[in-house]
């Protein structure tokens, strides 16, 4: 009995599902808000940003930057080659041997990968983590068995209709893990999301060698419209390309290792929260989180979907309130996922929406409204420290080299002595400079529109 058609039919049958699957998980993206990106630019430099941008950043870890490149290289050249050579039938014996020689590769690396795992940093997730060296292992030999006759190693019909058998299930297996892990969820998902994420990136001017730090401003054009909020108050609030940013994440615990609120001890986790991000726009809870928690809270908690509120159940209000924002995990992420823009998004929502700010926010945003100031002193008494030093006011000439903005400074008694000595250097500088005064503050803080 002939079994050729068997592994093409399977090798297509699994790559259709997969497609369906990724389809799927397009879909789930789309539920997020409408973001600016020019889809055609980024496909485009999604090459250079993964082979040059992203290495360098994976690059600091030596050993997984070239256990990396060997795996995730192999795979990619493999997964081509195999569609070409077994699913398409062309009859190159080049490319047969290419297909042999990139599965060789990705067989090494993924052995370093194994190597790896028999020990994992605490940091690294475990879980369905823990089988994806075997599955790789899995993939690479397989295919090099399968693809052995082709190139004339073995004769056509070794090992019967039985090695056809073994063979298909093996291909079912390897086949599963690798693609419908991409795209219906597993611990591969990120090689999908992840190219897509470097291709649709929100900060796109972080790539040759560019830096982007400052927050994203909030859209306040639409805060009137019908269901919006200013920030983000459930998982379809965030921009597409966020959710497909949190997909992105391969759960390697880098931004685990360097966050300063997760070391303190403090109930934040950057990789757990961005796992907590899939679970919302995905639906379900965090059952089966297999990395570190927040400090102080249990696994198995967390739940919601795409159109629940992410701090009613998903998230811990005091989650986001020990971020720093300092950006360590968004410098160190190999995936280059902007952890901070969501948490400062999701903190706005409170802030902004629910006037819930943690310990003295409120106070402080409540003396910001009725004073512009944070400690609520009274505007009259801004200038009071100047009372013997003759300064000039913006109102009386009108045009100076120097405006001395004095701030909120002008209300501690340590800055006084600052504002005063400052102004003693100034005037011997012979400086020609002026301050706005009581009256001028006010009209510059509130102009008359």
């Amino acid at each position: 009995m002939s079994f050729e058609w068997l592994h093409p039919t399977l090798i297509a049958i699994v790559l259709v599902l997969a497609i369906i699957g990724a389809v799927r998980r397009v879909n789930m993206w789309r539920a997020g808000q409408p973001d600016q990106v020019n889809i055609l630019a980024g496909l485009m430099a999604m090459p250079k940003r993964y082979l040059h941008d992203l290495h360098d950043v994976v690059e600091r870890d030596k050993y997984m930057s070239k256990t990396h490149a060997a795996t995730g290289g192999g795979f990619v050249l493999s997964l081509a080659l195999i569609l070409v050579v077994h699913l398409f039938g062309v009859d190159s014996r080049v490319l047969v041997w290419a297909l042999l020689a990139s599965l060789v590769l990705m067989f090494t690396g993924a052995l370093f990968v194994f190597k790896r795992r028999l020990n994992p940093p605490s940091r690294l997730s475990k879980g369905p983590w823990m089988r994806l060296p075997k599955s790789l292992l899995t993939f690479s030999v397989t295919f090099f068995v399968l693809t052995l006759p082709m190139a004339g190693v073995l004769p056509e019909g070794t090992g019967g209709w039985l090695l056809s058998l073994v063979l298909a299930v093996l291909i079912v297996m390897s086949l599963s893990e690798m693609l419908f892990g991409m795209t219906w969820g597993g611990p591969m998902k990120h090689a999908f999301a992840g190219a897509l994420h470097l291709a649709f990136h929100r900060r796109s001017e972080r790539f040759g060698g560019g830096r982007s730090t400052g927050l994203k401003a909030v859209d306040l054009s639409r805060a009137n419209e019908a269901n919006q909020v200013l920030g983000v108050a459930k998982p379809t609030d965030f921009k597409w390309n966020q959710l497909l940013g949190f997909d992105a994440c391969v759960q390697c615990g880098r931004c685990e290792a360097v966050c300063p609120a997760f070391a303190a001890g403090q109930p934040l986790n950057p990789k757990k929260l961005i796992q907590d991000m899939v679970v919302g726009f995905a639906g379900g809870t965090d059952a089966n989180y297999a990395g570190s928690p927040y400090p102080g809270r249990d696994v198995g908690q967390a739940k919601g979907g795409p159109n629940s509120i992410i701090t009613e159940g998903l998230l811990d209000p005091d989650t986001l309130w020990s971020c720093t924002t300092c950006r360590a995990c968004v410098e160190e992420c190999p995936m280059m996922i902007e952890h901070v823009d969501a948490i400062v998004d999701m903190r706005r929502y409170l802030t902004m929406e629910k006037g819930r700010t943690p310990n003295k926010g409120a106070e402080i945003l409540d003396n910001i409204i009725a004073t512009d100031n944070p400690n609520g002193y009274a505007p009259a008494n801004r200038m009071n420290w100047a009372a013997d030093q003759n300064l000039t006011l913006l109102s009386d000439c009108q045009e100076t080299d120097v405006l001395f903005w004095v701030s909120d400074g002008a209300f501690d008694m340590r800055s006084q002595r600052i504002l005063r000595s400052f102004v003693t250097l100034l005037k011997a500088a012979k400086v020609e400079f002026a301050v706005l005064g009581v009256r001028n503050w006010i009209v510059a803080m509130w102009p008359v529109v």
